[in-house]
This record gives C-alpha cells, structure tokens and sequence, in this order.
C-alpha cells in the first residue's frame, strides 16, 4: 500500500507551488434527507440551503461550474462528477478566516433528493494562490434519466453565497449488452472520499449488480473466483505493478460477484503466489467481508517477503497449477453440472521457475475455466497513470477540465481484444498464467475497457444461461 495516502500524492502533482499545507475535508450523503450523517459532518438544514433554492440564481463569489459527460466505470456503473472551480485570486482574498462549502442537491422527476457537499478550511490555505485555481469534485453513481442537479457555495465567514441549477440528462444506451443491471440499484449513489485499497471495492456501496443466469426452473452453475493478488515479476515497480492489478481486478471481482447472486453465489478464493497460501476466501462472494479481504490486501508487501517465502518463488507455478486443478476437478469423476472458474489477474510473468510438468485434467463438458486478463491500462485515466478517484478538493494550476475525468476506472481510450495480445494490449502476451492454463482447456480474454468487459460478461452470462 502506499505511503503517503493516494490523495497526498494526487495534490502534490498539482501543486506545483505547495499551497495548501493541510484542510479540512468532508463528505457527507443523505438520500431523501432521511439517512443521518455522522456528527462530524454538516447538515444542509445548518445552511439556508431551502431559501436559496427558493429565490433565483446568486452569483457572489467567483466560479465556474461543471457537469462532466457520465462515463462508465470499473464498477460497471455510470459516475457523474460535478465541478466547481474558483479562482485563486478569489481564493487568496478568503484565505485565512472561515471556510468555503459545496452543496450538491441531485432530484430525480419524483422529488427524490439525494444531497451532499466538501469544504475547505480557510484557515489552512497559505500565501501563493493566486496564481492557482480551487476545484471541488463530488462524484456519485448514477442510472440513465433526467435530474435537477442544484449547487451552492457558501463562504462561512462573509456569508456570500453562490447557488445555481442545472439540468442533467443521463442517455440511456439502446445497444447496452447488459440493460437490466441497474433495475435493482438507486438511481444516485453519493461516493464519498476514499483511499486505497478502499477506492477498488467502494464498501460504502452496498448494492450489487443484477446478473442472473437463466431460468429459475435449471440448476444454478457453480462459480468460482480465483483472484491473483501477486505481481508480475519482470515489472519496473513491483509496488506500481501490485497497485495497477489490484484496481482492475478487484473491481471485477465485485461485479463478478453479483452473478446468480440471489440463487447461488459465487465462491472466491485470492491468492498470494508469492508465499503460496490463498490469502483470503468465502463461499459466498456476495456477502464478501470487505474488512478481512482488505486486511489481506494491506499485509501484502510486494517488496517484503520473508526469506521462506523467497525461497519458494521458485515454485509459483506449479502452485497456481494445482490450486486451479484442485477446484477443476472432482474425486468421484466429471462435475454433474455446469461448473464455471474465473481466474481475474493482471499480465503475469514469472521468473527462474522450476520446469516441473502441468497437471493433465480430464476431459468434462461440465468444467468452464476462463481467464480475464486484465490489461495494465483496464481502467486508466484518458490523460494515463492508475485508475484513481478525483480529489475532492485540489489546488493547482489552472487547467480547465470540461471532458471525461479521471474518476474511479474511467474508460482507457485502448480497445480490448481477446486471446493471445489483441490491438492495443500489453507486450509480451501470451503471460505465464496463459501458458497455465490454456492446456487445462481455458479461454484466454483479455481486457483492455470497461466497456469491453461488459460486453464480454454479457457474453458469459449468455453461455452460463443456456448451460
């Protein structure tokens, strides 16, 4: 994991000129006015919020404000972020006293608010933004339709407030290979501020996806997850290489969850080649405990491994190898119904392995294994670097962002293909857990896109559906 925090690193490549030492942040959700927020953060009914919608637009502190294009996720669900952006000559006479507070208001047609809002302690902004700009971000998943989307902005300290109202139309796509994955979750999901490893599963976000696999009359198939958590070897950063792996597959490993997740579930197991031991796994990956699948996450170290566990490097493959044979196969013969395993990884390249032979698993129409390959850009900012959410608050340099937004895995501009490389994929395909498993019968896929994935998962579910 990473220290400093993933925001202390987003800031301080915007900076530029260091100027913002510390501040005060918080977030806050409230659907229908009706969920309680914590005692830390504020209430909107301890701001005229009511009033100023109310009355017309007010403008008394220079601003600009954003509804940036919805984009698809990793998470496999549209996000909305709304800007607002103040200048640093605005700024630089407000710093020292006070606070300035974003207000967001989001209303569907049936009068539904869903409300929430970030602030700045004035006091903590320091000499040299004038030159810089301040950006408030609050991102939210959204389902296609039309919105209010009201927003203000308050200084506490002069009580000068701004407030407008926009209108945000949400298209619905008619070629969506998955168009009832939504139908069970909220039309908005306020996303509150959060680090990794907590920005890869969003825990906050309790909803699953709705993916049955066909008719309720048929034996449900049986799914397995088998996650890799260990990085490849031959990466320039073991720690990037980790990081880059596990955005894009723990995500996955979420929306793959929410498979027959009514019927029956999946089972995952994630694995630590590097010290050889399944790291974390449940029977039922729809009710994941997040706490102990982060905890294994956070001890993994790619840099610290004990010199036991080094030793045995060596014999990674065969490791992999026989943890995917072992739910592959059955003592009593051929699986007597559909029996489908997701390998979810990364490129993966091992080194100065031991050339032992792969198991030989016998023949089962009932046995499916898939690898999802998950291309190190799956997810990436259209501007490059990994997939993170962006900072709530951030001053910098004036850089006027009117298009997509980095923003929780939002769509690499790669195209995805499959099997072996694809247009616009990683060098060195095939990897080394392909050669694995492509003898045990798998299908290879690689991922480049959210966009790509969903299509494929529409796909799968299609086959599991006939099976």
């Amino acid at each position: 994991m990473r220290t400093p925090t993933s925001r202390t690193k987003a800031f301080a490549s915007l900076l530029a000129l260091a100027c913002l030492a510390a501040f005060s942040l918080i977030c806050f959700a409230q659907e229908n006015d009706q969920q309680p927020p914590s005692p830390r953060v504020p209430i909107f009914s301890d701001y005229p919020f009511e009033q100023w919608a109310a009355a017309p637009e007010h403008s008394a502190i220079k601003w600009e404000t954003h509804l940036l294009p919805p984009q698809l996720s990793v998470h496999q669900r549209l996000i909305e972020n709304v800007q607002a952006v103040i200048p640093g000559a605005e700024l630089e006479k407000r710093r020292g006293r006070g606070e300035l507070v974003m207000l967001v208001r989001f209303e569907d047609p049936d009068s539904r608010h869903w409300n929430t809002g970030v602030r700045l302690n004035l006091k903590n902004v320091q000499q040299g933004v004038k030159s810089q700009e301040l950006t408030f971000t609050i991102a939210a998943f959204i389902r296609p339709g039309d919105y209010k989307v009201f927003i203000a902005l308050l200084d506490t300290q002069t009580q000068e407030h701004n407030f407008i109202r926009k209108t945000l139309h949400v298209t619905s796509n008619k070629t969506d290979p998955l168009p009832d994955a939504w139908n069970t979750l909220p039309s908005v999901e306020i996303l509150p501020a959060v680090e990794d490893p907590d920005t890869w599963f969003l825990p906050t976000v309790k909803g699953l996806l709705h993916l049955p696999l066909g008719k309720t009359a048929k034996p449900p198939p049986r799914v397995d997850l088998v996650v890799n958590m260990t990085p490849s070897e031959r990466s320039a950063s073991t720690v990037v290489s980790a990081r880059r792996n596990m955005a894009a597959v723990v995500p996955a490993l979420k929306v793959l969850s929410a498979m027959n997740a009514e019927r029956q579930p999946p089972g995952v197991a994630v694995l630590d080649l590097a010290r050889q031991r399944i790291a974390f796994q449940a029977t039922n990956s729809a009710r994941l405990d997040w706490n102990a699948l982060r905890g294994a996450l956070m001890e993994n170290h790619p840099g610290l491994i004990d010199a036991r566990s080094l030793a045995a490097q060596a014999t990674m493959r065969d490791y992999f190898a026989r943890e995917v044979t072992k739910r592959a196969v059955t003592p009593t013969g051929a699986f007597t119904t559909p029996h489908w395993i997701f390998v979810l990884s990364g490129p993966l390249a091992f080194s100065k392995q031991e050339d032992t032979p792969l198991p030989e698993l016998p023949p089962d129409p009932n046995r499916h294994i898939v690898y999802l390959r998950f291309s190190s850009g799956f997810g990436a900012a259209p501007r490059g670097g990994l997939p993170e959410p962006p900072p709530d608050i951030a001053i910098g340099p004036v850089h006027r962002v009117h298009g997509p937004m980095p923003g929780f895995g939002t769509v690499s501009p790669r195209a995805g293909g499959r099997g072996r490389g694809g247009p616009g994929l990683d060098a060195g395909y095939p990897d080394d857990l392909e050669r694995i498993l492509r003898p045990m019968g798998a299908r290879i896929f690689s991922v480049a896109t959210p966009d790509a994935f969903r299509k494929l998962l529409a796909e799968l579910i299609d086959e599991m559906s006939a099976n």
